[in-house]
């Protein structure tokens, strides 16, 4: 027996160990998920989730000064308000993402809202602060698109 048999041998032997080994890892390998598009929301409807959202912020708004509800509990009305709005216009579910995750998703104006109503001087604001803030997240709804 020559030794180039031999060594032929080994090197075919180590080539199909090496490929048998590549296949193994990439059938292991996580496959990346496909990230699906939202489905675009059809124009009645989205007429009627935008008047939702705005009848929303303005119960809000007037629970505040009616219903003795604090300050802190209409932001948080306000906060989800804005979360349910972006999610049924989007059909993805904003609701349980946090406030960094908005950001990094490149919502900047959302984001921006929502910030402003986790404030941590809950305390501090008055009932005029929320107002300014119910009126920009009307004008969001109105403008989103």
């Amino acid at each position: 027996m020559s030794i180039a048999w031999m060594i032929l041998g080994g090197v075919i032997l180590l080539v199909s160990v090496c490929l048998f080994a590549m296949i193994c890892v990439y059938k292991k390998a996580p496959k990346k998920a496909k990230v699906k598009a939202p489905k675009p929301v059809n124009k009645p409807q989205s007429f009627y989730i935008r008047q939702k959202a705005l009848l929303s912020i303005d119960k809000a708004a007037s629970d505040l000064g009616n219903s003795g509800i604090d300050t802190r509990e209409s932001y948080q009305r306000l906060s989800m308000i804005m979360r349910t709005f972006v999610s049924e216009m989007t059909g993805r579910d904003f609701t349980s993402l946090t406030l960094s995750e908005l950001k990094k998703m490149g919502l900047g104006s959302l984001a921006g809202l929502i910030e402003n109503c986790y404030a941590p001087e809950f305390a501090l604001k008055t009932k005029a602060d929320f107002k300014s803030d119910a009126e920009k997240a009307k004008w969001m709804v109105k403008t989103w698109s």
